[in-house]
């Protein structure tokens, strides 16, 4: 056993002492400042050029490397940066038979710390990607396509923490790149977490990232946080003020992507955005500088993504943002097909939507849209500019059997008129929220409601009452509640949120009824003068005798009132012309009674007295 020990000892003894001599060797015979020449050229040739500032020194601990300080880099004006500290440590065993003249040092692995790194874009000023605090590790380092594991953390523009784990290949040909491989990706954005692989294709110099393949997939992040965090790097950056507070909170995605800068790229991604899944494909053809997006999905609670009431007034993420972001961000031509089972409102719900967009970065082009809401079919052409600060849009759209009774109560708060409406309208407006919107509305159109009826008032009554002033007989009658109507038309125009009708036509019983007048949108109020005509000596089969002088002539009504759900609403003949008929009607009886044969009363003829018959007979006339 004490021979054993000794023999251990001695053993050890020799390999410290024949380290301890090769520490001796290298410092005393090799200087490392000698290889800088080399170093900067060896980097010039890939395109890096290197300020060497500090000296380049011996580490022994805790593994034998070369420690360099203060080194500036940049590469082909795309890239550049400092590093703060670098650590190249040796491979033992390619150190035991390290020459002077060999054509490299044998690294084995290389430590980066408190580094600075800019990505510079061919033409503007500002960087396209700064980032701070870089350190990263990279053990067995190969260039010969051999995996080695990388591990990297670092912030991004002083407001985005990276960290990364990776095993990564690197091939070089000629001392050019030419293909980078990273299996396992593990990377951390913040709250964000990613997994997934790629690899890239450098074969060309000029366009290093001409070939990309892989897949990426994410965690659930909230996307406000992430935006949150961006806002300390970028205080003008608008946070979304959405309906819901749950609104982009969680999100998830799964993407394989195949991107050939000189031909053609796809993306196929599946996102769950707050639970609601959706396919996206997206096709570049970059020859053509072409996007086209589809988009498929489910369901859409789009209330909740809606700009909330804090939300300020000239943001636009309101309504039109999240439409045009992926148009905003492509500098050529694009498309987006969109299909959708159902967009839910908060009280209502579009149905089988299809969309085809065309765009040109922020001005949209609409080609096609139809959907199916409350009860009947919508579809359009039109144009959005998002250049603006409130976003322009005109718009020329077919409505057909939308049902009044589902769509009034929410649309107006009010469920007094029911019917089936059609429209063909052409609108134009600006704006980011639905009041603004309403404001700015210009444009005009034809309107139909089918079998349409009002519930506050009843026509057929209304103008029976106002007869009754000219011919008396206001008989004691029931009245049904409301006013049945024929097929309405109408010929309409918007100007600054008020409804211009004009040309409406209709009739219940036999009163046709034309009118013109205003709907203020907003308000929620209306005004309109009706044109009542008797076409026969009543007002309906079950309606009331009408004088003969009001048959078949115009009698105008006023009609005002409001559809916020009060239900006040007023129906009058006009004043004018009531003092008009009555007058005449007044002089008429007095010229009966004046020419009136006289009578004999007690055996002596007596001339009738023209007053007293006349007040007695209006007043019989109308007290009955």
């Amino acid at each position: 056993m004490g021979v054993l020990i000794k023999w251990l000892i001695r053993t050890v003894l020799t390999a410290v002492i024949v380290v301890v001599l090769g520490i001796i060797y290298l410092v005393a015979v090799v200087d490392l400042n000698d290889y800088k020449p080399e170093i900067k050229t060896a980097a010039a040739d890939q395109g890096l050029v290197l300020s060497l500032d500090g000296d380049l020194a011996w580490q022994f601990f805790p593994q034998v490397g070369i420690k360099v300080q203060q080194v500036e880099f940049r590469y082909l004006e795309k890239a550049a940066g400092t590093i703060g500290e670098l650590t190249l440590a040796i491979n033992w065993r390619e150190l035991l038979q390290f020459d002077r003249a060999a054509e490299k040092i044998p690294l084995d692995t290389v430590r980066i710390s408190d580094s600075k790194i800019v990505l510079q874009p061919a033409a503007p000023s500002q960087p396209l990607l700064t980032l701070t605090n870089v350190n990263a590790t990279i053990r067995n380092l190969s260039l010969e396509g051999e995996q080695f594991p990388l591990a990297l953390t670092a912030t991004v523009f002083n407001a985005v923490d990276i960290r990364a784990n990776a095993e990564v290949a690197l091939d070089v040909s000629d001392h050019t790149l030419t293909k980078i491989s990273v299996d396992g990706l593990e990377l951390a954005l913040n709250q964000l977490a990613l997994v997934g692989q790629f690899t890239v294709e450098t074969r060309n110099p000029e366009n290093p990232l001409a070939e990309i393949n892989g897949t990426i997939k994410s965690s659930d992040f909230n996307l406000i946080e992430q935006l949150k965090s961006l806002q300390k790097a970028f205080p003008t950056l608008q946070i979304p003020k959405m309906a819901s507070a749950q609104a982009l909170t969680e999100i998830n995605f799964n993407s394989n992507f195949n991107v050939n800068t000189a031909d053609i790229s796809t993306i196929a991604t599946q996102l769950n955005l707050d639970n609601q899944p959706f396919t996206i494909n997206t096709r570049i053809e970059h020859a053509k500088r072409s996007l086209i997006l589809r988009v498929n999905g489910n369901n859409f609670a789009a209330a909740n993504y809606l700009a909330s009431d804090a939300a300020p007034s000239d943001q636009n993420s309101g309504l039109f943002a999240p439409l045009a972001l992926p148009f905003a961000l492509w500098l050529g031509q694009s498309q987006m097909e969109l299909s959708l089972g159902q967009i839910e409102f908060d009280q209502f719900a579009v149905k089988n939507i299809y969309l085809n967009l065309f765009g040109n970065q922020k001005v949209l082009r609409l080609s096609s849209f139809n959907a199916d809401l409350f009860g009947g079919h919508v579809n359009g052409t039109g144009r959005l500019d998002m250049r603006p600060a409130k976003p322009v849009f005109n718009l020329q759209t077919s409505v057909a059997n939308i049902d009044l009774d589902q769509a009034l109560p929410i649309i107006a708060e009010s469920s007094e008129v029911s019917g089936v409406l059609s429209v063909e309208a052409t609108l134009q407006g600006s704006g980011n929220d639905g009041d603004t919107i309403v404001q700015s509305l210009l444009g005009g159109g034809q309107l139909t409601v089918a079998a349409p009826s009002y519930s506050s008032l009843n026509a057929e009554e209304t103008f029976c009452s106002a007869a009754a002033l000219f011919s008396g007989g206001n008989e004691d009658k029931t009245w049904a509640k409301g006013t049945q109507l024929e097929t309405l038309t109408s010929q309409f125009n918007l100007d600054k949120g008020n409804l211009l009708l004009s040309d409406l036509k209709t009739a219940t019983g036999n009163i046709a009824i034309a009118a013109k007048g205003t709907v203020e949108l907003l308000p929620k109020r209306f005004s309109l003068t009706a044109n009542a005509r008797v076409n026969g000596a009543t007002t309906g089969p079950n309606g009331c005798p009408v004088n003969k002088k009001l048959q078949n002539r115009n009698l105008p009504f006023i009609c005002s009132g409001s559809f916020d759900g009060s239900g006040k609403t007023s129906c009058k003949p006009d004043q004018k012309l009531i003092n008009d008929l009555l007058k005449n009607t007044v002089l008429e009886n007095l010229g009966k009674q004046l020419f009136k044969t006289p009578v004999t009363v007690d055996g002596k003829e007596e001339e009738p007295d023209p007053v007293k018959n006349l007040l007695k007979n209006i007043f019989e006339k109308n007290t009955k």
